[in-house]
């Protein structure tokens, strides 16, 4: 909505071009992999006619506000150095990681990365979780899964996974060291 607000204010556009992009069921699809980028924003056009231009503008560009966090880029270099090995599960669609992975050298710090739309699953699905854990060989009881939306750090705490809500680095930095980590 940040963003949305930036561009549009903070009134009634912003919140219909929200509902017709990032809350819609099509932005779940292309985070899944059961829909292409070029369908997508076709359907979404089709179903908020009166904003299609906003829709092809937001989807062509949206991508560019993703920013590392510069604080957690240094939490990961820490936890390398002492050792971890460091794993990425993502819900994100193909066009979009592919655009940002290529863009930022960070993705290179992680022994595996796991991404949605590559396996037709999302968080919080528990099969989400079962499929990594099992590709990458990954005991539960020795993982930290760390994720913005407590609905998602509870799908792994369920299934033995410790987790933490991410807030902001200083509290990540304050959670791990609590956990010994760092």
């Amino acid at each position: 909505m940040e963003y949305l607000n930036k561009l549009y204010g903070n009134g009634e556009k912003a919140r219909i071009l929200y509902n017709a992009v990032f809350g819609s069921k099509t932005w779940l699809d292309l985070d899944r992999g059961t829909i292409d980028y070029e369908k997508a924003k076709r359907v979404m056009a089709s179903e908020f006619a009166n904003y299609a231009e906003d829709i092809d503008f937001l989807m062509d560009n949206w991508v560019e506000i993703m920013a590392p966090i510069e604080d957690n880029i240094a939490i990961l270099k820490e936890l390398r150095l002492k050792g971890f090995k460091l794993f990425l599960l993502s819900n994100f669609h193909r066009e979009a990681y592919d655009r940002v992975s290529k863009k930022y050298d960070f993705f290179k710090l992680f022994d595996g990365i796991f991404i949605s739309s590559h396996y037709g699953l999302l968080k919080p699905e528990r099969e989400i979780f079962l499929t990594m854990l099992n590709k990458f060989l990954l005991a539960p009881s020795e993982c930290i899964f760390i994720d913005d939306t407590q609905i998602n750090v509870s799908a792994a705490e369920e299934l033995g996974i410790t987790g933490i809500v991410y807030t902001e680095p200083q509290r990540l930095r304050q959670k791990l060291e609590e956990l010994k980590i760092l």
